[in-house]
């Protein structure tokens, strides 16, 4: 389902405490931003972007995550509050070429104009250097995702899967079914299935109603090899840590 915007968003207000990657922009950087946000409140399954939708906003997830495929549900990058969904639109493309869907929770997501953050960053250097080193992480990330899908292991992808998820959600607790991650893996539920089998006699996971609960993350990333790590190594090293966040119970902007 589309988000319809007229209906959801609101703009935002003057005291609202940014998360994840805006967080670290200066206080004027932030205050420069501000007015041009609107919040907008999001349901798993909704819909930010289609392929070929006008590229003419991009948004900066603030507790849901962002699932970015081509169309086909196949999904080439995840985003939370460490980064931003709409990056071609920052680099002149006028048409979006990925979908992007809210998984796995709900909450807000902050809106903006590519033309009205452009202009902007254009007097404020900080701004669009850390955009730029954002999509450079993110870049790094897709095409960690290509190694996966090429080593054709679905054990491998699986636990990657399930990794960058457990990054951006607080607590070990991963909402979703089955058939959602096998169009994420573009492969069958029943391969899906028995690999989590495999996964949970190992120890690594915990399978229970609609829920993934990770019990072994070192384990995990042994599984995923040398197909993750990279893309969060790189955000440490430009950006800052890349951490689990707090649980903050409901998401809902925070007020100072």
């Amino acid at each position: 389902m589309l988000l319809q915007w007229t209906k959801e968003a609101t703009h935002a207000e003057p005291a609202l405490r940014f998360r994840g990657l805006l967080s670290r922009l200066s206080a004027p950087d932030q205050s420069a931003l501000r007015p041009h946000f609107e919040v907008v409140e999001v349901t798993r399954g909704m819909r930010l972007l289609e392929v070929g939708d006008d590229g003419g906003h991009v948004f900066f997830p603030q507790g849901p995550l962002v699932s970015v495929g081509q169309g086909n549900k196949v999904e080439v990058a995840l985003v939370g509050c460490e980064g931003l969904v709409g990056w071609p639109a920052l680099v002149g493309c006028s048409l979006s070429p990925f979908e992007a869907t809210i998984c796995c929770r709900d909450g807000f997501v902050l809106r903006i104009r590519a033309a009205d953050l452009c202009m902007v960053a254009a007097t404020r250097p900080a701004i669009g250097l850390l955009l730029s080193c954002f999509i450079n992480a993110v870049g790094l990330q897709m095409a960690e995702t290509i190694g996966a899908a090429v080593s054709h292991r679905l054990e491998l992808r699986l636990a990657r899967w399930m990794l960058l998820r457990h990054d951006r959600l607080s607590g070990d607790e991963i909402a979703v079914q089955h058939d959602s991650i096998a169009a994420n893996l573009g492969t069958r539920r029943a391969s899906v299935t028995d690999t989590l089998h495999l996964l949970e006699g190992a120890g690594h996971v915990r399978g229970h109603r609609g829920r993934i609960i990770v019990r072994d993350r070192a384990g995990l990333e042994l599984v995923a090899g040398g197909r993750y790590g990279a893309s969060e190594g790189f955000y440490r090293s430009v950006i800052g840590a890349f951490d689990k966040p707090v649980s903050m119970g409901l998401d809902v902007p925070l007020r100072l």
